[in-house]
């Protein structure tokens, strides 16, 4: 435990087991609600089975592109954040049909959640309350709900992530209530007595190199032509590779950059088409300028970045992270194993390797969003 917090995962391949795992290790009694984040080979009857019989009110997840645990990345296990009710309050919705909800929807929700969180812990307020999302990310949608929630949250810190199936792009579900959803969102409002702090950060800057979407379809994310020629063939000169090369794993080393107002924020890319076209993983149009990304030194922004952490909260850490699953895959590609996890190590981070990170009223990608919480032993 640690100060209100308990945290556990299992290898078992076995759902059933894995979940008994998971249940015999944590205080579910004392606990206010428990976060599930597993890989799709658990998501399905099994589990909803295994948490219906625990008291399904508490327990809430997604399934994953991969789980993040001290030791480092793990892939098709299951993990679970308890928080408990010493330090802890929470009151929940399930948003469903994402695409219809809008600034009204958000308003009546966020509205209901504070009122209800407020009888339930009278001294919340926006300094000592957060909210937690875990949306469907085959909804393509977290654009709209993220804008949405965040525009009626004010000061309110919203971290979230899209869930994910490792990259197999099939289906991404949440959990709520003992039952999978698909096209629906978990949110969480949540008040402690911890002191926390939100982070986002990502280890790119925009290069010189410029291009302009000219012609996409949005509503399903895909950018057809750049600079006026086709996408992948223009995507590939811009980044100055062979296009013959190009695959997933290439895009997500060279995201593109977009400037709002004075930030830089990456925008990563899933796959290529037959047709040449490429899938974005964060909401494209048509006219939208970007430059490609230029790529920091990743250890040494992730230590500088944990050390903030610890400089703001602490030596004793129990970090929430929401990071990109490109991110997992540039640090296996460059192999930086060891020092990347290290830091999780050294800071107690627990999360889950995402499809898109939602940081108050924006989403985003190639990030590492996080909760971080004072958790003296």
């Amino acid at each position: 435990m640690a100060a209100g917090i308990f945290t556990t995962h299992s290898e078992q391949s076995d759902t059933t087991d894995a979940f008994g795992e998971i249940a015999r290790a944590l205080p579910l009694d004392s606990a206010e609600f428990v976060l599930l984040l597993h890989g799709p080979n658990h998501t399905g009857e099994a589990l909803e089975h295994a948490v219906t019989g625990c008291d399904s009110k508490k327990f809430f997840g997604c399934s994953t592109s991969g789980e993040i645990v001290p030791g480092g990345y793990r892939q098709n296990t299951l993990s679970a954040i308890s928080f408990d009710r010493e330090a802890f309050s929470c009151v929940s919705r399930k948003i469903e049909g994402l695409k219809e909800f809008g600034f009204q929807q958000a308003r009546d929700l966020v509205l209901s959640m504070q009122w209800e969180l407020r009888a339930k812990a009278p001294a919340s307020n926006s300094t000592n309350t957060f909210v937690l999302l875990l949306i469907d990310s085959l909804s393509q949608a977290e654009e709209f709900v993220a804008a949405a929630l965040g525009n009626e949250l004010g000061t309110i810190h919203l971290v979230g992530g899209s869930s994910g199936d490792n990259w197999q792009l099939q289906r991404t579900p949440v959990l709520y209530g003992g039952k999978f959803h698909d096209d629906s969102a978990v949110i969480l409002l949540v008040h402690t007595t911890l002191e926390f702090r939100h982070y986002n950060f990502h280890n790119f800057i925009p290069s010189d190199r410029r291009g302009v979407i000219t012609s996409a379809t949005p509503t399903r994310r895909l950018v057809h032509e750049i600079n006026g020629v086709v996408a992948v063939k223009e995507y590939a000169r811009l980044c100055g590779l062979d296009e013959g090369t190009i695959d997933q794993e290439t895009l997500a080393l060279h995201p593109a950059i977009i400037t709002v107002g004075d930030r830089a924020y990456p925008r990563g890319f899933l796959r290529i088409l037959d047709d040449g076209s490429i899938q974005s993983a964060c909401a494209i149009d048509e006219g939208v300028v970007f430059r490609v990304a230029t790529q920091l030194d990743y250890v040494e922004q992730l230590t500088t970045a944990f050390k903030r952490m610890r400089y703001d909260l602490g030596e004793q850490l129990t970090v929430l992270g929401f990071e990109c699953a490109a991110r997992r895959q540039l640090v296996e590609q460059y192999q930086l194993q060891a020092a990347v996890f290290a830091q999780f190590d050294a800071c107690n981070v627990w999360g889950f390797s995402c499809m898109g990170e939602q940081s108050n009223s924006l989403n985003m990608n190639n990030s590492f969003n996080c909760l971080a919480f004072s958790t003296p032993r």
